[in-house]
Order: C-alpha cells, then structure tokens, then sequence
C-alpha cells in the first residue's frame, strides 16, 4: 500500500484564510487527504507543517513572485519523457486575472490528476559523486529546498561541500531516515550490508520510499535488508550515470513489490530533471548499466582518442578536444533527434572513396566494435556479481 493511502491527515477548509496559505491552496477533488499548490501544480500531504514548508521553496517563491500561473505545455513532451506530444495550447494567466477568473474546480479536475506528490523532505545516505549530482540538481531545478535536505557519510570530507549549499548533514544514518520521506541509498555494495544492519526500526507509521543507487543488488535483497526497519519497505532500485551531474543524464528506475504508482511518478519528476528517465524491468537493470553507467567511461576514452590523433595530425590540444567533444555531442543528437537507423547516418559519412571510409576500415581491422560490445556485456556481468557478494 502506498504512503498516500495510509494517511491520515485531512484537508482544513480553514487553511483557505491563512495568510501564509490562501493565496495559493487548492483542495483536491475526491480526495481530501491531499492539498494542490496552484502556482507550483504540486500536490502536498494535507499536513499543516508540509503546506508551510512548501511555501518557503525556492520554487514556490519563483513560481508565485512571477505573478503567474501556468498550466501544462501539452505541446512539449516532458523532460526525459519519450513518444508524440499531444497538440494543445499553452494557457498562461497573470496572477491579477487568476483571482478573478480562475476556476479552482477546472484546476482541480484537470490540473492536480496529472501532477505529482513530491516528497516533502530528502535525504542521502552517502555523500559521495552520484549523491552530489542528484543533490546539486533538484536544488538547481528548485525540486526542494536545501533545508529539507539532510545528507550522512562516515567523514566530512563530502559532508563540508554539501553545508556549503545549506544541507544540514550527520553521521548518524537513521537521523536521516527518521526525518525523510525519500531516502536515497548512496553507498557502495561493499558497505551496503553493514550500513542497512544499524538502522532502527521506525515508529509512528513513517514509512519513506528508498531508492537505492548501489549497483548490482536486487530489489529482493534490499527488501530483505530494510523489513527489519520498516515492514513492507517501500524500495527502489536506480542508477543514475555521471553526465546527470549537468543534466543530460540517463537515469533508469525498476520498482519493487510494495511501492504504488504514486511512488514511480515521484521518481519520475525527481529524476527526469537530470535528463532521460525511464523505468524498466529489473532483468534489464543491469544490462542497461552497462551500457548507460559504464558507457561516458567509454566516450571520454573516445573523445581523448580522437583529440590525440587531432594532436598527432598537427591541431592545438584545446581544439582537437572541443571538435571531438562537440562531434560526439552532434552525433547523439543526431540519433535522437532524427530517428534514423545509426547504419544510415553512418552510410550518409562515408561517401565512395572518402577517408571516412577508408578510417572505418581500420577501426574494423581493430575490431571496433568488439570492443564495446565486449566492454558492455564485461560491466553487465561486473555488477551482477557485485549484487550478489552484498
């Protein structure tokens, strides 16, 4: 059962004549133990405390000091979402006229279904490169704001970069998922056993969504480990790659048996602001971290290559570095963006005769392509080992 049904909290009609509340709170139709931010297009746990905090945000602020309140571009995809958009007309409303004509059972039937519960408050076991990226990011995109956000780790050697953003922090990992209502798991597989051990059963029906990022372990196994800190454990198991840290991420997610649909659109809306989102079966999981973890590993040895045979050829360092950096750039734009099978945008380089032709010739006689593959199916076979020694 998901940590919405359970809740026991109801929406107050009185909240409407709040000073800190009335301008933007919006009851929810057919469920009243929600309550819907108009500015933001959030929905919030009809928690007094949680609807006082939301209005601190950054992006609550943002939204509500543009005047503006704007419903959903139906004629964009959304970040990281993939297939046709629907065509429809972006409606935007200066704050002046939303008062006098906006209808809040339109906003509530057609607006707040389609949008989601973010969780009040994050935390980060584990402070290291991925729990740093994915911190950085929902802070840049004003996902939460830095004092809803606590972080742990043994030292404070990552512990002080993330004070500089205003995170509170600890060494003390079960402060972190007391007062969390998303827990992410940053640590490696190595120390995942040991760290999962010390945790405290939680009281008082908390029940907060883990997402795991340690890779190889699955989703059965960290069920397992966090029964004996919360019964029916919420979990699910992510990888993130490294190229999240500037927002052009693939980010993939696999659910495990006792989360809700609820729990897959938070992990969308959080880990769509990185870049590419998509949840997958776990039997892919880590096959698709071979390819999308492991693989900027494979593109910066790329991108180094080329820049060194930019150098050998007579080009400043600096430059052969930006051309192949930028080739690599427009070539995956290019497959994403047009739709055509990467055996024709290859076909439409190599022109009869070219040098583009007589190169792929040699990067076949040095099988190329084995390479990859062979590196692929090494870091696939890497991680599911690594999950099963935890």
């Amino acid at each position: 059962m998901g940590k919405w049904a359970k809740y026991s909290k109801r929406y107050k009609k009185a909240w409407e004549n709040e000073a800190d509340l009335k301008e933007w709170i919006v009851a929810v139709e057919g469920d009243n133990s929600k309550a819907a931010c108009k500015f933001c297009h959030n929905k919030l746990r009809a928690h007094h405390s949680d609807l006082v905090s939301h209005a601190t945000t950054v992006k609550h602020k943002r939204n509500a000091g543009q005047g503006t309140v704007v419903k959903r571009e139906a004629g964009k995809a959304k970040k990281g979402s993939r297939g046709p958009a629907k065509e429809e007309a972006v409606t935007v409303t200066t704050l002046l006229d939303a008062k006098e004509r906006i209808d809040s059972s339109l906003f509530q039937a057609k607006i707040c279904p389609d949008e989601v519960v973010n969780p009040a408050s994050l935390g980060f076991i584990g402070s290291g490169n991925i729990a740093q990226a994915l911190l950085s990011t929902f802070l840049k995109e004003g996902l939460v704001d830095p004092h809803l956000i606590i972080a742990s780790a043994p030292s404070d050697n990552n512990l002080a970069k993330l004070r500089t953003l205003g995170v509170r922090t600890t060494h003390d990992n079960n402060e972190v998922v007391r007062s969390s209502d998303l827990v992410f798991v940053c640590v490696k597989p190595d120390l995942l056993g040991e760290m999962l051990a010390d945790l405290l059963p939680l009281e008082d029906e908390h029940s907060p969504l883990f997402v795991s990022v340690v890779g190889g372990v699955p989703l059965a196994t960290l069920e397992e480990m966090l029964s004996s800190v919360v019964e029916n454990p919420r979990v699910v198991r992510s990888m993130p790659n490294t190229p999240s840290a500037v927002g052009q991420g693939c980010c993939l997610f696999t659910r495990g048996t006792h989360t809700s649909p609820s729990d897959a659109e938070v992990m969308r809306s959080m880990l769509g602001s990185m870049g590419t989102c998509d949840e997958i079966p776990e039997h892919h999981m880590d096959a698709a971290c071979g390819v999308a973890c492991s693989g900027p590993a494979f593109m910066y040895i790329a991108i180094e290559a080329l820049a060194d045979g930019g150098v050998k050829m007579g080009l400043p360092r600096q430059l052969a570095q930006t051309l192949a950096a930028q080739m690599v750039k427009g070539a995956a734009t290019m497959v994403l963006e047009t739709g055509k099978h990467t055996g024709q945008l290859k076909d439409e380089v190599c022109s009869s005769s070219t040098p583009t032709i007589a190169a792929l010739h040699t990067l076949e006689r040095h099988a190329f392509r084995n390479a990859l593959i062979s590196a692929v199916e090494v870091s696939t076979t890497k991680g599911t080992e690594l999950g099963k020694n935890v």
